[in-house]
């Protein structure tokens, strides 16, 4: 019966699958904190700019000065609020791109595991194939030999070597 082929270091395979997969929801999740930055970011200038926009009419219809003054403290608080965002954006783009390179670095890993895997299975089945050939190169000498045995056995003896019983 054939043995199977077994990789030794299935564990450490594993552990690496493991690492590589938590790294990339690690990755992900820094993504998505990176994409919901840029969005409020976007939205407090979009926010911003419909003030602006408020500031330009409430001149143009003469509103009170109290009023034009509270759209411009909103507005640069806005303004402050994006400068804030557009900071933290990059800082959690850093912070992604580290996770990012610890990812790559995890999938390597896993990857050189996976090609170690790879070879040995191949040098398990080229040893397999080398002792199946040895076998049968063994079971047809020995095949051949015992046919030959047989019909050592079997001939007649030519005629000047037959022993009478004169």
């Amino acid at each position: 019966m054939a043995r199977r082929f077994r990789f030794n270091l299935e564990a450490v395979l594993r552990y690496r699958g493991i690492i590589k997969d938590r790294r990339q929801r690690e990755f992900a999740e820094a993504s998505r904190r990176v994409e919901e930055e840029r969005r409020r970011g976007e939205d407090i200038l979009r926010e911003r700019g419909d003030i602006q926009d408020e500031i330009v009419n409430a001149f143009q219809e003469q509103a009170p000065f109290q009023s034009i003054m509270a759209s411009y403290r909103m507005a640069d608080n806005l303004a402050r609020s994006a400068t804030e965002s557009a900071k933290r954006c990059r800082e959690l783009e850093i912070e992604a791109e580290k996770i990012r390179q610890t990812l790559i670095a995890a999938s390597r890993d896993k990857k050189v595991m996976e090609s170690l895997k790879e070879r040995r299975c191949e040098e398990f089945q080229r040893d397999q194939s080398r002792q199946e050939q040895a076998l049968l190169d063994e079971m047809s000498i020995q095949s051949r030999s015992r046919r030959l045995r047989e019909e050592t056995n079997q001939t007649p003896l030519p005629a000047g070597d037959r022993t009478t019983g004169s």
